[in-house]
């Protein structure tokens, strides 16, 4: 089956205190970019790529792709308002004959295959989409506007999602069509009726939001 993958990287990133966006900040020698861009190049699972990038940094995301030898990257377009608006524009350049959209953000840089092939396997089970997660450790409390807890969240069947997030191309276009905006693709596909299954994700697969994430990230490559 024919899959896309896009690469949504149009974070502004201000928690990591740079004035060039979240994508742009340096992942050891390399921008943060540069990694999951190796890694969607070098996966057997992935057939094409779309670089979503922050507005006004189109041309350096291309050239950083040519740097990388990525042939695989076919385009790259601006991101929008929202999360959502960024993955519309994305999908927007996938071609009509791809069976598969994965949709991956960048500031997750630590992709690995094996998890490309996890949310890839539901696909061809009957589910319209898969997504990786950790179960949740933490004792989860719901807080009221005053501060005071109102509730203690049972945890038992609560996960932390994480990306790349793989769906049904036809499945995927009809959701993100729908209007609708979510914090994550799966989002989407659920408040259009679709079935969504839940696959083991992976630790490293941590999402940089602070200097610190970013710091640690580098220590493991």
């Amino acid at each position: 089956m024919s899959v896309w993958a896009i690469l949504v990287a149009a974070g502004r990133g201000e928690r990591l205190g740079l004035e060039h966006p979240k994508a742009f900040a340096k992942l050891g020698e390399d921008p943060l970019l540069a990694e999951p861009l190796r890694r969607l190049e070098d996966s057997d699972w992935i057939d094409g790529i779309v670089v979503v990038a922050p507005a006004g940094w189109e041309e350096p995301a291309i050239l950083l792709a040519e740097e990388l030898g990525c042939g695989k990257a076919n385009a790259c377009v601006a991101g929008g308002a929202t999360r959502t608006d960024s993955v519309r524009a994305g999908l927007a350049e996938v071609p009509a004959t791809a069976l598969v959209v994965l949709v991956h953000d960048a500031a997750r840089p630590l992709l690995s295959d094996e998890v490309i092939g996890r949310v890839l396997a539901p696909l061809s089970e009957g589910w319209d989409g898969a997504v990786p997660g950790i179960p949740v450790s933490d004792t989860l409390k719901r807080v009221g506007p005053d501060g005071g807890i109102e509730e203690t969240v049972a945890r038992d069947s609560l996960y932390a999602v994480q990306t790349p997030q793989a769906f049904v191309a036809d499945v995927f276009r009809r959701a993100v069509a729908g209007g609708a905006e979510a914090t994550d693709c799966a989002g989407l596909v659920e408040a259009a009726g679709g079935r969504v299954k839940m696959v083991e994700g992976d630790p490293r697969l941590m999402k940089v939001t602070t200097a610190d994430d970013l710091a640690k990230i580098a220590s493991w490559l």
